[in-house]
């Protein structure tokens, strides 16, 4: 039989509630507690409810406004986080305990996806994942080289889809951390090799496959290294990338020039399988066959056609030749030689004479303005010599009108000075004690009995 022991105390729902929020807060006070982002959600007065858990545990927080305003980090579900605050007890409707939430920081893969964004961005704004520099693959391969570890499951899963499809080329196996902080060191050193092979030594692959199995998202980590999208940004030869599964995405993914979801999809990608190539091979030899017959059947029929053609096109260029031949020589006889030569010496005769007509033709005219021209240019020559005598004869006899000797004749005289400056006034008579006075028949020297 079960006894309740009487000196237990009793206590009352809010006391006891009392009780053990005292008891919580007082023993973990401020706590920080990791976990992931679950149940998230905002009421109508800003108030964050969420959940943090870890497994199937979980512990409820809320974040007031003020405190959601001023975080760092935005809580968004599925985000491993470290959050800091107080917990406290919650009885109204049912006893619960929870944590009142000041402050969020990231955690663990938290921390590595705001990491993996950022860098994303960064690289993204560079045009480094255009679609622009991704490089063709080559469908029929020569070379290829495969960088993966040797020790994983990866590397079967890729010979076998090889061996299975059949395809002969060169394969190289090159062995490499997949995983840890050598992982982007070497896969960087095997592709910058790679690319500078001597070409007088090895031959440089068609295409770089870079494959790794599955793994927590901190495995994967270092295909997400800065230094290793670089350099197979920079690579000439095309890279596939088949890391993880079909949701795991890194950074090499978007760099590469061809994505695969896993490396068995990479292998069916680069290993064509021979049986497909043979079956490409057949039908192309059928429809080259098929195409060959055809034109074949074609000639014949144009040969043909062109034999027929050309015997009655023959046959009757024959006969229209032989027809012309037959009224050629008709027109060739004696006679018809003789009307022809005399016809040639009438057209002969004919154009000499109208030649000699032409030429007196042209003489007489020649002539008819020759005389024209000899009439005209002494008709006007006489009219000039008669205009040119008449104005000569005008000009002598106003020339003797204006001599001074003839007015001389008339009666009247010139007086000069002794140095033969005419004195035309008394005035100037005046001046000289002697002057000269000319007649018409002779000189008078007189004296000035005024002077």
């Amino acid at each position: 039989m079960f006894f309740v022991n009487e000196n237990i105390p009793e206590f009352s729902v809010s006391e006891i509630s009392n009780e053990i929020k005292k008891s919580l807060e007082g023993e973990f006070g401020y706590v920080k507690v990791r976990g992931e982002v679950s149940g998230l959600k905002i009421s109508k007065n800003g108030i964050v409810y969420l959940s943090l858990k870890e497994e199937k545990d979980l512990i409820n927080a809320v974040i007031w406004p003020d405190t959601y305003r001023h975080l760092t980090v935005i809580p968004e579900e599925g985000l491993e986080v470290i959050a800091s605050g107080r917990i406290t007890t919650y009885s109204k409707g049912i006893s619960t305990y929870q944590i009142h939430i000041e402050s969020i920081e990231l955690a663990g893969e938290g921390v590595l996806k705001a990491k993996f964004e950022k860098l994303k961005q960064q690289l993204l704004a560079e045009g480094l994942f255009d679609e622009i520099h991704k490089k063709i693959l080559p469908k029929y391969p020569k070379s290829i080289a495969i960088v993966t570890s040797l020790t994983g499951s990866v590397i079967r899963d890729i010979l076998k889809v090889f061996n299975d499809n059949g395809y002969p080329c060169d394969v190289s196996i090159i062995d490499v951390s997949v995983q840890g902080e050598k992982c982007p060191i070497e896969i960087s050193e095997v592709i910058y090799r790679l690319n500078n092979l001597n070409p007088d030594v090895s031959i440089k692959p068609d295409i770089i496959l870079v494959a790794r199995g599955g793994g927590s998202y901190e495995d994967l980590w270092g295909f997400n290294d800065e230094t290793l999208v670089r350099s197979i940004f920079n690579s000439g030869i095309p890279v596939v990338s088949a890391i993880g599964h079909e949701t795991d995405i890194s950074l090499i993914d978007l760099v590469a020039d061809f994505r695969a979801a896993t490396p068995t999809a990479a292998a069916n990608k680069i290993f064509p399988k021979i049986d497909e190539i043979y079956s490409k091979i057949n039908s192309y030899e059928n429809r080259l066959n098929i195409f060959i017959q055809d034109k074949i059947k074609k000639t014949w029929l144009n040969l043909n056609y062109f034999k027929q053609s050309f015997s009655i096109i023959g046959k009757s260029y024959l006969q229209e030749k032989l027809l012309r031949f037959s009224g050629v020589f008709g027109r060739l006889s004696k006679k018809s030689l003789e009307d022809n030569i005399d016809k040639k010496a009438s057209r002969l005769i004919y154009s000499q004479n109208l030649l000699f007509l032409g030429a007196n033709k042209i003489i007489s005219v020649k002539d008819s303005y020759s005389i024209s021209a000899s009439n005209n240019l002494n008709f006007h020559s006489k009219n000039i010599i008669t205009d040119r005598k008449n104005k000569i004869h005008s000009m002598s006899r106003l020339l003797g009108s204006l001599d001074y000797k003839n007015i001389l004749n008339r009666g009247y005289a010139v007086i000069k000075s002794p140095d033969d400056i005419i004195i035309s006034s008394l005035k100037d008579a005046e001046d000289h004690q002697s002057m000269r006075v000319i007649f018409s028949d002779g000189k008078l020297d007189v004296t000035n009995k005024r002077k």
